[in-house]
């Protein structure tokens, strides 16, 4: 089996997930959401509030593109930025009242994404799948 084309079938898998992704958010009512996003949402839901940097470190960004997104998330009001209780220079990240109010819908489109995505693969091609997809990321540095 031919196996040059594996950078063009992850692109396509990523552009398809987006589609799916934009198209649940447009229809949930958050057209202002982009599926770049899901990452910082994620971190914040598992974590809370979180300095830029460990944000940035968390979701394998780096910081001016993090900016960027957290940004746009804070002009569409589901985050805000606070400062430390332990130290005024440093901002924290947080959700907002909207911020937390997306959680269920978050969950969902999440969960009906993955179902998508796996379909009825068996776990050990499920676990396969991740391993090599990992190993391909830590080759590429």
């Amino acid at each position: 089996m031919p196996t040059d084309h594996v950078v063009s079938l992850i692109s396509r898998v990523r552009e398809r997930a987006n589609a799916r992704i934009v198209a649940q958010l447009k229809r949930r009512g958050h057209p202002d959401l982009a599926p770049s996003h899901g990452a910082i949402l994620a971190t914040l839901y598992a974590g809370g509030p979180v300095p830029m940097g460990a944000l940035a470190r968390s979701i394998g960004r780096k910081k001016n593109t993090l900016t960027v997104l957290v940004r746009k998330l804070e002009s569409a009001g589901y985050v805000c930025r606070q400062a430390s209780p332990s130290d005024s220079r440093v901002a924290l990240i947080a959700l907002t009242a909207k911020g937390e109010g997306f959680r269920k819908d978050f969950q969902e489109i999440s969960d009906t994404l993955l179902a998508a995505v796996w379909g009825t693969m068996e776990d050990a091609s499920k676990e396969a799948l991740v391993v090599g997809l990992e190993r391909l990321l830590a080759n590429l540095g």
